[in-house]
């Protein structure tokens, strides 16, 4: 059977590869990509040179119609927020291919999860705990805000990934700066005030470490929503994170986490979500399990989760394909650690791609 992942070059593509392991036999792997030379595009069979999601929808349609006629994948995974969007708004495209299913929901709730500000709105309409969230546009909203949560807060990109462009504000100075911004959303900061402000005087008083981060290890919660709107599984999860990835992956032990995955697993299939849900949380100092991200898709630790007895991809494909590619063949790990491999672009792919825009490996 052929399964396509658009982005198949980026994190979670390989994620999704990893998590095959050994039954990546079973499977004829397709992917699109817009970087032409990513090295982990050689782990496919197939790659079609794409324009960016974002960038142009129009013309990413008009380059993958062809190939969705023509491959007829038996399912299209989203591997980015854009790619969920997109694969969205094509449920009832008449071009997908014969048998061709989308590992998406419908357009409302996928929208709501690429763009904070929505799913703040989400959250509020169907009383899920999302950290308060606002769009600084409005000097008096802002006002308010400060007032009753104080400083520090947070900076965010509304349709930002990956820890990527987020800021931790301190004072109305830093505030001030992004007054009237409408593409980025200003949120309650959920950890210990004094960590912030702990880390900022040790930078003032022995100076700024060459390499830095102030991420701390956060909660997880990924669900999968079957075709009928079924919950099929939840795993919850630890992560120390280093530079917007898990870099250390354990069980997470606290007993609301569950609960709080099926509440947010149900208000989602009401709204016509299926496939993966991913819950990014955290429990504010003596406050309830609170979320601050919703993703409609696999994530960069789908590989740790399945390594852990969550096999998310072997759900998946039971689920809407209908396919059982066999269990994982290793047992159950109780953490898993990521490690850096270094890997080379291939030059044969990397020069078809930007020549003649696909990719064919051994048939």
């Amino acid at each position: 059977m052929s399964l396509l992942l658009l982005s198949g070059g980026s994190l979670v593509g390989q994620n999704i590869v990893q998590a095959l392991g050994a039954r990546r036999r079973h499977v004829r792997l397709l992917a699109t990509n817009s970087v032409p030379d990513e090295p982990s595009l050689q782990a496919f069979d197939e790659v079609l040179l794409v324009p960016a999601t974002r960038t142009d929808e129009l013309a990413l349609h008009q380059a993958l119609q062809p190939w969705l006629s023509a491959k007829s994948p038996l399912l299209v995974i989203p591997c980015r927020d854009d790619d969920s969007v997109f694969l969205a708004g094509l449920q009832n495209s008449a071009h997908l291919g014969k048998g061709c299913t989308l590992l998406v929901g419908a357009p409302e709730p996928a929208q709501a999860m690429r763009d904070k500000w929505l799913s703040w709105e989400l959250a509020q309409r169907h009383d899920l705990p999302f950290a308060p969230t606002l769009v600084p546009l409005e000097a008096d909203r802002i006002d308010a805000f400060v007032a009753r949560w104080g400083f520090p807060l947070l900076v965010k990109p509304r349709s930002g990934f990956a820890s990527q462009g987020v800021r931790v504000l301190l004072d109305q100075r830093q505030l001030a700066a992004w007054a009237g911004r409408d593409d980025v959303v200003v949120q309650r900061y959920l950890g210990p005030a004094q960590g912030p402000e702990a880390y900022v005087d040790d930078l003032s008083r022995q100076g700024i470490p060459l390499f830095h981060s102030f991420e701390t290890v956060k909660q997880s919660i990924q669900v999968l929503i079957a075709p009928d709107g079924s919950v099929q599984g939840t795993c919850c999860t630890l992560h120390r994170m280093r530079n917007g990835m898990s870099m250390l992956v354990e069980p997470d032990p606290d007993p609301d986490a569950p609960t709080l995955g099926l509440r947010c697993a149900q208000v989602f299939a009401r709204l016509g979500w299926r496939g993966p849900l991913n819950v990014q949380c955290q429990r504010p100092p003596g406050g309830p399990l609170t979320i601050y991200e919703f993703n409609g898709r696999f994530t960069g630790a789908t590989a740790a989760r399945t390594l852990m007895g969550f096999d998310e991809v072997g759900m998946a494909l039971q689920a809407f394909a209908h396919r059982d590619i066999g269990p994982v063949a290793t047992p159950p790990a109780t953490r898993v650690v990521r490690q850096l491999v270094s890997q080379a672009p291939c030059p044969e792919l990397t020069s078809a791609l930007q020549h003649q825009g696909v990719w064919c490996g051994a048939p």
